[in-house]
């Protein structure tokens, strides 16, 4: 951020990855605000070509929010972006919010991962965002913001999917030995503009954070969750779900449970950003997707 600027005035932000379902949601989410400008930069804007350093150099913006790394860190066009936009932020001392995800980890652990557990996911997609986390994180003004299993109820995304499967009337079977806390993409937008916000106006924290909504559940058990709102609108949504636990069938140490789920008590003790239950969003995304069938 630049200091010398009215603080009266709008942020001035950076968005990278607008189409993408995180940042369309933001831009949703901030329509009705007036204290955010925004400059937003596509997908197919920003891995069209490869950028040099001066990517951004024309822009001048108080921070960057990079929402195209979660969805597009395995194109292989986007080490150099990402690079660029490191190397814009260590040049221009401008703060990068990176938005991550809770499968930098394992799963391997048997309570929320924290901020200071270092990733060891070897997925490639884990592995590349693992590499982006460190290559922000090595100026210090930056912030990385992982969060968990994200949904929206649009874009052709798991709740949709599910609800499509229910129409058909179909069977679902699902895995139960997957451990996270959904959390609805509109809740993303709030807390990464809250953060934004509160820097703007004089926080100094920086560096890693969590958010996720407050309650743990398995795959098989947020289907059940969709299945259970979804009765409400249609009869088809009687149909069973299977919990597959077999998930691991070449390994010789089964682990009947992978957690996902992120400790969320930093981002409260420094920002005052408190968790919020899921099963909310998920009802009314459920009731709007039948709605506007």
């Amino acid at each position: 951020m630049n200091c010398e600027r009215d603080i009266n005035a709008p942020i001035r932000v950076v968005l990278l990855g607008c189409d993408t379902v995180v940042g369309e949601e933001l831009l949703l989410f901030s329509n009705n605000l007036s204290e955010f400008e925004w400059h937003t930069l596509s997908c197919s804007e920003l891995l069209k070509h490869d950028y040099s350093t001066e990517l951004l150099q024309d822009v001048g913006c108080d921070v960057i929010i990079d929402a195209l790394s979660i969805d597009r860190s395995l194109d292989s066009r986007y080490p150099t972006f990402r690079d660029a936009v490191a190397d814009y932020s260590a040049k221009t001392n401008t703060q990068v919010v990176m938005i991550s995800s809770a499968l930098v980890f394992s799963g391997d652990k048997e309570t929320a991962y924290d901020e200071s557990d270092l990733p060891d996911s070897q997925d490639p997609y884990s592995v590349s965002l693992s590499v982006a986390e460190k290559c922000f994180l090595s100026h210090a003004q930056n912030i990385v913001l992982r969060t968990g299993w994200l949904f929206s109820g649009k874009n052709d995304d798991f709740v949709c999917r599910t609800i499509d499967l229910i129409k058909q009337g179909a069977n679902l079977a699902h895995n139960d030995s997957f451990v996270g806390s959904p959390s609805p993409v509109s809740d993303l937008a709030r807390v990464t503009l809250t953060i934004i916000k509160q820097h703007y106006y004089g926080s100094t924290n920086t560096g890693v954070y969590h958010y996720c909504c407050s309650e743990e559940i398995s795959w098989y058990g947020f289907v059940e969750a969709i299945l259970a709102t979804a009765g409400q609108f249609d009869a088809k949504a009687l149909v069973s779900v299977e919990a597959i636990n077999n998930c691991f069938p070449d390994s010789e140490d089964i682990i009947l449970v992978k957690r996902q789920s992120l400790s969320c008590r930093r981002i409260f003790n420094h920002f005052g950003v408190k968790q919020r239950p899921w099963r909310a969003s998920l009802r009314q995304q459920v009731k709007d997707l039948y709605q506007l069938a």
